[in-house]
C-alpha cells in the first residue's frame, strides 16, 4: 500500500540530479588529459630522446680511456733515432667512479711506494677533477707494481692499469742538453694550456719543450665494457675497441751529428765544461755537449729521492754550459787585435816589444811568460802575448773593442732554439757607471783586450764567432732543426760584417800561426789545416787554476767546421782544451788515428784466439802484436 506522501517507481521517473554531470566530464577530461601526458612523454622518450638515452646508457657500461698518441721521433742529421716511444704501462683513476679516496689510498700507497698523503692528495685531485677521461697516477710501472695491483685489484674501485707510450732517449747522457726531456704537467702548466689534461706529458726542457706541439700528436679515445664496479665484464669484452684514431706527433731532424756528439761528449770526460761544434757555412750545430751531464729517461717516471739528491748537487748536472757566459781569456785576443787594426791603433806591420808585463797607475799587468823579444802581431797573437795587447789597449777605448766583437756575435743571442742561453757580457763604460756606479779605468780596457774581469763569453758563441772570422765576415746565425715532419726548415741568412781585408789577414794568419807554431799545437791535423786560439782565464775562486778554453775553425782558409772547447778550472787551454778538440776533427775529416801502444794490446787481447785458428793468421798477428799477445792452442 501506498501512502499519498510516497511515490511509486515508474518508467516515467526523473534523471538523477542535473549538478552531478560536471564533475563526470572534468574526471574524463583530466583521464584524458593524463593519458595524453603520459603518451607524449613516451614518445620523447622512446623516439625523439632515443639516440641521447642510448648513449647515455652505453656511457654507464663502458670505461673510455685515451689513447695515447705517439711522440714525434726526433732523429739527427744522419737519420738516427735519437729520441722515440717505449710501450709502458700506466696506472690511472677514473675520476667519476672514485668514491671512498681515503680506503683507496690506504690501499694504493704500499703499491706505489709513495707515502699516503701524496697518494691521497693525487686521488682527491684526480676526483675533483670531473675529467671523463681517466687521468694517469703512475707511469712507467715496473712489473713488481703491476703485479701487487692485481692481487689488489678487486679492492680499488675505479683504478686500473693500461698500456701507455713513455718517452725514451737511446743517448741518454749524450744528448741531454740539446733535447732536454719531458715530465707531467704542473698545475701551472695546466691552468695556461685548457687543451691539456691532467697527466699529460709535455716536453719540459731543451729542443722537446720548444717544440711540444709539434711533437705531441693528438691522443685518440678507446672504449671497455665494464660493470658497475668499473671493472671488464669478461675476457672477452675486456678488448678495448678504438672508437678514435690516435695521430702521431711530426717527426723531427736534427742538424746533429751523432757520431761527433759522442766524440765530443767522450773528448770532455769527466771534467765539467762544454764542447759546441758547428757548420761554419751555415750555422748547423752539429754537436753540443755540456758535462756533468743527466738521465733525461728518469723523467719519465716518478723522481725518486736518490735521483732529486743527484739533479741538485753542487755540480749542477742540469746546467748547461753550453749557452752560459765564462770569462774568455785569450779566445778574445783576436778580436782586440782586429779592433786595434780597425781604429789605426796599430798597423799591419807594427811591431811590439813583449815582455813580463807593463806597469799603469802603480798597478803591474803581468804577461804569463817573461820571455822578452819584438814581435810582430802575427806572432803576438800566435803565443797570446799579453804585454801585446795591453799596448794596444793603451790606445783604444772599450767601446772600440765592444764594437768590433759585438759585430761578430758577442754579447748577443747566437739564434739557437733553447730556452736560457746566456748572452754573455761585453762591458763599456757607460755598462761600469751603470752597474758599479763607478768610472771606467784605463786598467779596465787593459783586462778587457785580454778576455778577463767582465768580459763573458758562452762556448756556443765563441764557436761562432771564430766561424765568422774563417768566413771573413760571415756570421752563421746558430740552429739545430732542418726539417719537422715533410717541411724543410731554411737556414737563417747569415749575418755580414766589412772589414778590411788586410787587417782580417793580419788576425787569421796569426790563428794560423797559433796551431802551426804556437800555443794550440796540439790540434795539428795532417793535411788539414786549423786556425785557432787557446784562452786560459782566471775565475773564482781565487787560487784555484784557470778556465781552459780552445776556439777554432778547419780548413783554414774555407771553414767546414768551427768548434769550441770549455773547461771549468781545467788550467791552460793550450794542454786541456785544445787536445780535446783533435778527436773531434779527425772524425769529422775522417782522419785515420795512429794506433796506440795501449790499444795494440787491447786489441790484441781480444783477436789473439780469432788470429789463432790458422797459421796465416797466427803469422800476420805474430807481425802486428808479437808473440807476448797470442793465446797459443
Amino acid at each position: 500500500m501506498f501512502t499519498k506522501t510516497e511515490t511509486p517507481y515508474t518508467s516515467t521517473m526523473e534523471p538523477l540530479p542535473r549538478q552531478k554531470g560536471p564533475k563526470v566530464a572534468v574526471l574524463l577530461c583530466v583521464i584524458g588529459l593524463a593519458m595524453a601526458a603520459l603518451l607524449a612523454r613516451l614518445v620523447w622518450l622512446q623516439i625523439l630522446q632515443n639516440g641521447y638515452y642510448k648513449a647515455q646508457a652505453i656511457e654507464n657500461s663502458t670505461r673510455v680511456t685515451f689513447l695515447r698518441a705517439p711522440r714525434g721521433n726526433i732523429y739527427d742529421r744522419h737519420g738516427t733515432l735519437i729520441a722515440t716511444n717505449k710501450q709502458t704501462l700506466s696506472m690511472i683513476a677514473v675520476p667519476a667512479q672514485l668514491d671512498d679516496v681515503k680506503s683507496l689510498a690506504t690501499i694504493l700507497a704500499p703499491i706505489l711506494k709513495e707515502p699516503y698523503p701524496k697518494i691521497l692528495a693525487t686521488l682527491i685531485k684526480a676526483k675533483g677533477s670531473g675529467a671523463v677521461l681517466p687521468v694517469v697516477i703512475e707511469r712507467d710501472l715496473d712489473m713488481e707494481t703491476v703485479s701487487t695491483f692485481y692481487e689488489r685489484k678487486l679492492f680499488l674501485p675505479g683504478v686500473d692499469i693500461i698500456q701507455d707510450v713513455s718517452r725514451n732517449y737511446p743517448y741518454a747522457e749524450i744528448t741531454a742538453h740539446v733535447l732536454g726531456y719531458c715530465g707531467e704537467i704542473t698545475s701551472a702548466q695546466l691552468k695556461k694550456r685548457a687543451y691539456r689534461k691532467m697527466g699529460d706529458v709535455i716536453g719540459q726542457d731543451g729542443l722537446e719543450r720548444l717544440y711540444d706541439d709539434q711533437l705531441r700528436g693528438i691522443d685518440g679515445e678507446q672504449r671497455v665494457r665494464v660493470n658497475a664496479m668499473g671493472h671488464s665484464l669478461s675476457a672477452a669484452t675486456a678488448k678495448p675497441q678504438i672508437t678514435k684514431q690516435s695521430i702521431a706527433g711530426k717527426p723531427i731532424v736534427l742538424s746533429l751529428d751523432l757520431e761527433l756528439q759522442k766524440a765530443a761528449y767522450e773528448a770532455l770526460g769527466d771534467r765539467s765544461g762544454a764542447i759546441v761544434a758547428i757548420d761554419a757555412q751555415t750555422g748547423e750545430i752539429l754537436a753540443m755537449v755540456s758535462r756533468p751531464s743527466f738521465d733525461p729517461n728518469a723523467f719519465t717516471k716518478r723522481i725518486t729521492p736518490a735521483l732529486w739528491k743527484r739533479i741538485n748537487a753542487p755540480d749542477h748536472p742540469l746546467f748547461n754550459r753550453a749557452l752560459s757566459g765564462y770569462p774568455p781569456g785569450s779566445i778574445w785576443k783576436a778580436f782586440t787585435l782586429l779592433a786595434a787594426l780597425e781604429t789605426k791603433a796599430v798597423k799591419p806591420d807594427t811591431k811590439l816589444h813583449v815582455s813580463g808585463g807593463i806597469s799603469l797607475g802603480g798597478f803591474f799587468f803581468g804577461d804569463w811568460t817573461h820571455t822578452t823579444g819584438l814581435f810582430d802581431l802575427v806572432k803576438c797573437l800566435a803565443w797570446s802575448r799579453d804585454s801585446a795587447f795591453y799596448q794596444m789597449a793603451l790606445k783604444m777605448t772599450p767601446e772600440q773593442i765592444k764594437e768590433w766583437a759585438v759585430k761578430f756575435g758577442a754579447g748577443r743571442p747566437t739564434g739557437v732554439e733553447l730556452r736560457h742561453e746566456s748572452k754573455g757580457l761585453v762591458p763599456d763604460s757607460a755598462w761600469k757607471e751603470r752597474v758599479y756606479h763607478e768610472k771606467w779605468y784605463p786598467g779596465n780596457t787593459l783586462h778587457m783586450s785580454i778576455g778577463q774581469t767582465y768580459v763573458q763569453v758562452t762556448p756556443a758563441q765563441a764557436a761562432r764567432m771564430f766561424a765568422g772570422l774563417g768566413n771573413r765576415g760571415r756570421v752563421p746565425d746558430l740552429h739545430f732543426v732542418i726539417k719537422i715532419g715533410d717541411r724543410q726548415i731554411p737556414p737563417p741568412q747569415p749575418e755580414i760584417v766589412k772589414t778590411h781585408p788586410e787587417y782580417l789577414k793580419v788576425v787569421l794568419d796569426g790563428l794560423k800561426a797559433v796551431v802551426a807554431s804556437g800555443t794550440g799545437g796540439a790540434t795539428r791535423l795532417g793535411n788539414v789545416e786549423v786556425a785557432g786560439k787557446t784562452g786560459s782565464a782566471e775565475a773564482p775562486p781565487a787560487g784555484s787554476k784557470t778556465h781552459a778554453w780552445f776556439a777554432c775553425y778547419a780548413p783554414a782558409d774555407k771553414p767546414r767546421i768551427a768548434i769550441s772547447a770549455f773547461v771549468e778550472h781545467g788550467g791552460h787551454g793550450g794542454s786541456t782544451a785544445a787536445p780535446m778538440v783533435k778527436p773531434i776533427l779527425e772524425k769529422f775529416f775522417s782522419v785515420a788515428r795512429p794506433i796506440t801502444d795501449e790499444q795494440k794490446i787491447k786489441a790484441g787481447e781480444a783477436v789473439a784466439p780469432r788470429y789463432g785458428k790458422t797459421s796465416e793468421n797466427r803469422q800476420a798477428a805474430l807481425m802486428v802484436y808479437g808473440p807476448n799477445q797470442l793465446c797459443v792452442g
